[in-house]
């Protein structure tokens, strides 16, 4: 009898180890870091994202396309460059972003353009909110209004 017990309290020692394992098992592919995306792979998923917020045609979304694997190639030299600060960065990546936006522009109909502006305004507005959420001042004054101006480097997409 007494075999048949120490047996069973083996067996379940033995179970409940593998049982506590197992979560911790699973849990390790999740903590292990993404690879970023190819610009190819960027720029696949945010010309389809604009097909549908422009309704594009073919054409355009593959014209699209080709500006877009252009900039995110060139920001992504640009950033494995490593500036020296954010203003040389920055100062580095505003023609890349105009010439996409020029490019985009040539690209579509002057009703996708004012849709395009709207666009690029509302993820300005949503990226100043963001960055106005994070540094929202303890003393309870008011951030600054959202903006009603776009840029020429301002192209709508994150970066």
């Amino acid at each position: 009898m007494k075999k048949i017990v120490l047996t069973a309290l083996a067996i379940a020692t033995i179970q409940l180890a593998q049982a506590q394992q197992a979560p911790a098992q699973a849990a390790a592919p999740a903590t292990t870091q993404k690879q970023a995306p190819t610009p190819e792979q960027m720029a696949e998923r945010q010309s389809t994202h604009l097909q549908r917020v422009l309704t594009l045609t073919e054409e355009q979304k593959q014209k699209i396309y080709q500006a877009m694997i252009t900039r995110n190639t060139s920001m992504q030299q640009i950033r494995s460059k490593g500036a020296e600060n954010r203003k040389e960065l920055h100062s580095e990546i505003k023609p890349v972003k105009e010439q996409f936006v020029k490019d985009v522009n040539a690209t579509l109909t002057p009703e996708q353009q004012q849709k395009w502006e709207q666009y690029r305004l509302q993820q300005k507005q949503k990226q100043e909110e963001r960055k106005n959420q994070q540094a929202a001042p303890a003393n309870g004054t008011t951030a600054p209004a959202a903006p009603t101006k776009l840029e020429s480097s301002d192209d709508g997409m994150r970066n």
